[in-house]
C-alpha cells in the first residue's frame, strides 16, 4: 500500500509539472530558454543563477523578451566571479523559444 501511495504522489507531481509548463507566462518560457542556453554556455563550470529574478526582469521590447540576472560562477571557488547575464529571446506561440543573444558582463 505504501509504494501505491508514493506511486500516486509521483504521478501527481509530475502531472502538476506537466500542466505548469503548459501554462507557462512568456516571461517563464523566455526565462527558461536563457537557463537552458546559460547551461550550455557555461559547460563544465559552475554557477548560480536564480530563475525569479530573471523572469521578473522581463520586458517586451521590438517583439523580443530582454532579460537581466546576476549569475555567480565558481560558487565558492577562489576563481568565483559575479556577472551580469543579458539575454534576448524570441517567443512565438506553438513554437519553443529561442534565444536571439546571451552575454556576460563582469
Amino acid at each position: 500500500m505504501t509504494r501505491y501511495l508514493m506511486f500516486l504522489s509521483l504521478c501527481m507531481a509530475i502531472a502538476a509539472c506537466g500542466e505548469s509548463a503548459s501554462n507557462a507566462s512568456p516571461q517563464q518560457l523566455a526565462a527558461a530558454a536563457c537557463e537552458a542556453e546559460t547551461k550550455i554556455r557555461m559547460g563544465e563550470n559552475t554557477y548560480q543563477l536564480d530563475a525569479a529574478p530573471l523572469a521578473q526582469s522581463a520586458s517586451l521590447v521590438d517583439g523580443s523578451w530582454k532579460l537581466q540576472a546576476q549569475i555567480t560562477v565558481n560558487p565558492g571557488l577562489r576563481t568565483e566571479t559575479k556577472q551580469t547575464m543579458n539575454c534576448t529571446v524570441r517567443v512565438a506561440e506553438g513554437k519553443p523559444a529561442e534565444v536571439t543573444d546571451i552575454s556576460f558582463i563582469f
